[in-house]
């Protein structure tokens, strides 16, 4: 790690001053105007932007001068704080502890009220009845920050243990992920390009070329969002349209969606990824299509097991056989340990072989520590404090190997680690005391959170940082985070209360951020108040998806050339919906490059595709920017 010196403070000021004005930016253009998020996604807008814009002011051959190194931790710094400011940590934490105390959520005869006793006083900024509560929903009231500030700062303290774990664990996977398996970190391309030869990508045709695409697309489409004219260029095709005969409408299901979707950033992001990860993807997503008629034709499509935890609503889509969530999760378990076995060696030689190893592993310790102290305040029994760190340690592992390896978008686990243990114990009065669904119900904010996406944003920015000639991320995520979780306090709460969660719920863009907050109020109530034999069915889908992805694992020793990948299961399985479109149309376009064009034409090809994605992120900032300008809740978001 080099030195702190005069350079890094000029880099650590001007990320700071970046993401204070980010966290702002970003309050006003989702919250308030619905326009783009500029926060979300492995590729977030303003880190990209802001990358964008080191390249043409500073970069290399320009009047002002910006070393490459200093250019990548600005990037870090705001890749890591401007997701925490928003819908990574802030935006979904504050309404979620405070919705349980409001409106119908407050009947005192209601079926949350038997659990507001053992929500902890530190956990919440106040109770059922006290102003600050109704304040922040009906809004024109200043920020209470006196009581907003124990909460802030025990939230802190678990943000923090998360963090210090995660950073350890990067240390200890470095050397075996990165100088030893020389993963892809197809996701790093875009940010290592510009922070290192910016000024050179920019001035490729091809690039522009690529951007041209989605600036045509969305550009379109903004101006007929706004004025009706020229008409809209569809991205998306349902086929739920046509599969409306029994039993093909069995692969269209309601909480399943089937829809082929043109993104161009996909797209770009899946020309980078290896070939076999990107056919697995839209293969195995398929496969969900086949699995869903399957189960129609054998008259099991009714069956929703015994599993309650989530929501009626928004349980494992599709809540029903065969369970897909349920195979994804197992898959992605085993995939974290066959990935922590083959560094085993590794993680040994980190503990014995020098001082810089042990630090890594004290921290990891210390972190763990933190996380499962936090869990057993909040009221969680020791073993089952120490069993949520450990599965959620498994699947934040499992998720980086399919990051950034696979080159698969995922920002976080998004799956629910109570879930796991509901699956096997059961719910209802009986299976766990009161305070231990709250407890679980809290810590679920962790999977909607950026939170769990630091370790591979870790080892995308020691990457991004060996292009530019220089190393260290760690610090420089340390800056962003503490930096974004300040300011995206401030700004969030400063919105809230002058506007009211209410009016943003429904006339701003907060409709999102409001859901989550009444999702963590169902997770404790329904969990804790129906009763729920273990879901045998779930565990045997849990079992499937890691017996497949272990099978895959054994075959790929044997059979070089074999096309399925284990990280494609998962992702196809689980949230293939997302992608399965712009991975077909990645890969096939990757295989007629290659095939036709060999090596070199797929190089050749790259300004191209990175244009692809740099396009996207350019008219979402752009369409963010113009957001502001119209009534609330008006904003073009695709």
């Amino acid at each position: 790690m080099p030195p702190f010196d005069s350079q890094s403070l000029r880099a650590g000021v001007l990320g700071v001053v970046l993401v204070v004005a980010g966290a702002w930016a970003v309050q006003h253009t989702a919250l308030i105007a619905g326009g783009p998020s500029l926060s979300d996604g492995v590729l977030a807008p303003y880190p990209i932007a802001v990358a964008v814009m080191l390249t043409l002011v500073f970069g290399a051959g320009g009047r002002l001068r910006l070393p490459a190194r200093e250019q990548a931790a600005i990037y870090l710094i705001c890749a890591a704080g401007i997701p925490v400011a928003a819908t990574g940590l802030i935006s979904y934490l504050l309404p979620a502890l405070v919705t349980g105390f409001y409106a119908g959520f407050a009947d005192p005869l209601g079926r949350y009220a038997p659990f507001f006793n053992h929500i902890p006083d530190w956990m919440v900024p106040g109770r059922v009845g006290d102003e600050q509560i109704a304040a922040f929903f009906e809004g024109r009231a200043h920020v209470p920050w006196r009581v907003w500030a124990l909460p802030l700062i025990s939230w802190a303290v678990l943000v923090a243990g998360l963090f210090t774990a995660f950073m350890g664990l990067a240390g200890l996977l470095r050397r075996r992920w990165m100088d030893q398996e020389r993963l892809r970190f197809p996701l790093a391309e875009l940010p290592a390009e510009l922070v290192g030869c910016g000024r050179e990508l920019l001035r490729k045709p091809s690039l522009w070329v690529g951007m041209a695409v989605p600036g045509l697309l969305f550009g379109m489409n903004g101006v007929h969002h706004y004025f009706l004219l020229p008409g809209e260029i569809p991205t998306d095709f349902n086929f739920n349209e046509v599969m409306v005969e029994e039993p093909w409408r069995a692969m269209v299901p309601f909480t399943s969606r089937f829809e082929f979707e043109f993104s161009p950033l996909l797209i770009g992001v899946v020309y980078f990824m290896s070939i076999e990860i990107a056919f697995s993807t839209w293969f195995f997503f398929l496969m969900t299509r086949i699995q869903l008629l399957t189960v129609e034709l054998l008259g099991r499509s009714s069956d929703e097991g015994t599993f309650v935890g989530v929501g009626g609503q928004w349980r494992e889509w599709p809540n029903f056989l065969p369970h897909l969530r349920a195979q994804a999760r197992g898959g992605l378990l085993v995939l974290a340990v066959l990935s922590l076995w083959a560094a085993r060696h590794s993680l040994r030689d980190a503990w014995q072989g020098s001082a810089q190893g042990r630090r890594w592993v004290t921290c990891f310790g210390l972190g763990c520590a933190i996380v499962i102290g936090w869990g057993i305040a909040a009221g969680l029994p020791p073993i089952w404090s120490f069993l949520h760190c450990l599965f959620l340690l498994l699947m934040t592992v499992g998720a980086t190997r399919l990051r950034v390896d696979g080159g698969l978008p995922l920002a976080g686990v998004y799956l629910l680690v109570p879930s796991f243990f509901y699956f096997a114990t059961g719910t209802g009065p009986g299976v766990f005391t009161p305070e231990t669904y709250v407890a679980f119900a809290f810590l679920a904010l962790i999977s909607y959170s950026a939170l769990t996406g630091m370790l591979a944003l870790n080892l995308e920015g020691e990457r991004i940082l060996r292009v530019a000639g220089s190393s260290g991320a760690t610090r420089w995520l340390v800056v962003g985070v503490a930096t974004g979780a300040l300011a995206g306090s401030a700004f969030s709460l400063a919105t809230i209360y002058e506007h009211g969660m209410f009016s943003l719920d429904q006339n701003g863009g907060a409709r999102g951020i409001a859901r989550i907050g009444r999702y963590v109020q169902y997770l404790y109530a329904e969990a804790g108040s129906q009763p729920g034999e273990p879901d045998i069915a779930r565990l045997m889908a849990t079992g499937f998806g890691a017996l497949i992805v272990a099978g895959m694992s054994v075959l790929r020793q044997f059979f070089l050339r074999l096309p399925f990948h284990p990280a494609g299961f998962v992702y196809g399985t689980g949230f293939g919906t997302l992608i399965w479109s712009s991975a077909l149309i990645g890969w096939g376009l990757k295989v007629l490059i290659v095939r036709y064009g060999g090596a070199a034409s797929y190089h050749r090809r790259r300004p191209f595709f990175l244009g692809l994605i740099l396009g996207e992120l350019v008219m979402r900032s752009l369409w963010a920017a113009l957001s502001v300008l119209g009534p609330a809740g008006s904003g073009f978001d695709w």
